[in-house]
């Protein structure tokens, strides 16, 4: 609308300065200059009138001439105060209304004088849009909310005119034609389709359009300017947007063993439903997404008729499965779950030796890793048993890297003979280790 009023309104450039015919007004100019800049209707406001002026000298006065196409005088105001800038380059807007007779776009020539007594006319300066400005009341739904269960709403809206003579907001009478858009709305936000319904107002101003609200949806009211309303220029509402309370869906997951050693299958199952007014109701026959946190590539997951889903797969490294359900129904909501699962990684003792020094007893030995994945310094414990049947911690040994495997030693004090052997103890993520036992007398 903006743009509309802007173009009748405001013709912003300069234009050409008239000087009055007698020497006393050849003398003005020779003592300063003046330039009108532009003059219109105030967009928000059109029955005031403001114009923007430069001059050497500060204004003195300002003459409005309101005419019509044949150029004939219909109004005129000296009712200017200054509402930016400065008395010698300022816009000067009309403290009051100026009145016609009709409806209409109008000549406007401007008259200034400065305070050293220059003084021109500017003819043809801009226009007077001396016409009704369009506003609406917000926009309401009724019901205010739908769901699933109820889908149908009623938009109803209100328009309105503000007069130019005198700022008066009253409803815009019968017959106004005006067009509701509605925009559908996709989950993201992103526009996913169009409608509009043509309506007419009532004797108030009212209209109203009854619909099946197929998704979320942005509603815009606007009355085009017709030349059946003459006068009345093109004017929209706010948008209403409406998004329906969707119905809450779930996933169950589950991974079956939670922990697995690598190279071992896990099996994911399930279940997935969405909520009804009945109840809890299985989704079936839905695809379902399925990713891993390590980025394992799994393919969708289909449910069967009572919403059950369950795959297989070989996972790689410790992590997290997602199995998610996604939408485009607005009244439908996503779902998303997501299970740790933990994957223990080999490890092996790949030589192991003991013998006594005097009345202690050394052992050492090499730790590996067969898999992809090891620790930084794995603790190695040496046990002792003199029966072969109950074991003893005795020493622990922190392994380090030592190019073959993780090098680790140890030594405690036993006169007796028996047997020794080394333990890993891999926590979750790595398998349980134990080397051979070696006898030492």
């Amino acid at each position: 609308m903006k743009r509309a009023i802007a173009a009748l309104a405001c013709l912003l450039v300069s234009v050409p300065l008239i000087g009055g015919p007698s020497p006393a007004s050849a003398q003005a100019r020779r003592q300063g200059q003046i330039t009108v800049n532009w003059a219109g209707s105030v967009n928000e406001d059109l029955g005031k009138i403001h114009t923007s002026i430069t001059s050497t000298a500060p204004i003195a006065t300002i003459k409005a001439h309101i005419l019509s196409a044949a150029g004939a005088e219909l109004a005129r105001t000296t009712d200017f105060a200054l509402t930016s800038g400065s008395t010698t380059d300022g816009i000067w807007t009309t403290r009051g209304r100026v009145r016609v007779a009709e409806l209409g776009s109008y000549r406007i020539d401007i008259e200034v004088t400065a305070t050293d007594g220059t003084h021109v006319t500017a003819a043809q300066a801009g226009q007077f849009v001396y016409m009704v400005r369009t506003v609406f009341d917000p926009l309401t739904s009724s019901p205010a909310t739908v769901d699933q269960s109820h889908r149908t709403i009623t938009v109803s809206g209100r328009a309105f005119g503000i007069w130019p003579g005198t700022g008066e907001r009253k409803p815009l009478g019968r017959g106004f034609p005006i067009g509701l858009s509605i925009s559908y709305l996709d989950k993201n936000g992103g526009f996913s389709g169009f409608d509009r319904a043509e309506l007419t107002t009532d004797a108030h101003g009212r209209f109203r359009h009854r619909l099946t609200l197929l998704a979320s949806a942005e509603f815009t009211a606007a009355f085009v300017y017709d030349n059946v309303h003459f006068g009345y220029i093109s004017g929209n509402s706010e948008a209403l947007v409406i998004r329906p309370v969707e119905a809450a869906t779930e996933i169950q997951v589950t991974v079956t063993p939670a922990r697995v050693d690598f190279g071992h299958e896990v099996t994911v199952s399930g279940l997935a439903r969405r909520r009804s007014p009945a109840g809890w109701r299985p989704l079936a026959n839905t695809e379902l997404g399925v990713v891993t946190s390590n980025f394992d590539t799994l393919p969708a997951v289909t449910t069967d008729a009572n919403g059950r889903y369950s795959f297989t797969f070989v996972p790689w490294d410790t992590g997290t499965i997602t199995v998610a359900f996604y939408t485009e129904d607005s009244y439908t909501a996503n779902a998303i779950t997501t299970v740790p699962f933990t994957v223990a990684h080999p490890a092996a003792f790949a030589d192991f030796a003991a013998e006594r020094q005097g009345g202690d007893i050394v052992a050492s030995g090499h730790l590996v890793f067969p898999g992809h994945v090891s620790p930084g310094s794995p603790e190695v414990i040496i046990e002792f048993s003199a029966d072969g049947t109950t074991w003893t911690t005795r020493a622990t040994s922190r392994a380090e890297w030592h190019g073959e495997g993780y090098a680790f030693s140890g030594a405690f004090a036993e006169p007796a003979a028996g047997q020794v052997r080394a333990r890993f103890e891999g926590g979750e993520t790595f398998q349980d280790a134990q080397s051979q036992a070696v006898s030492v007398s």
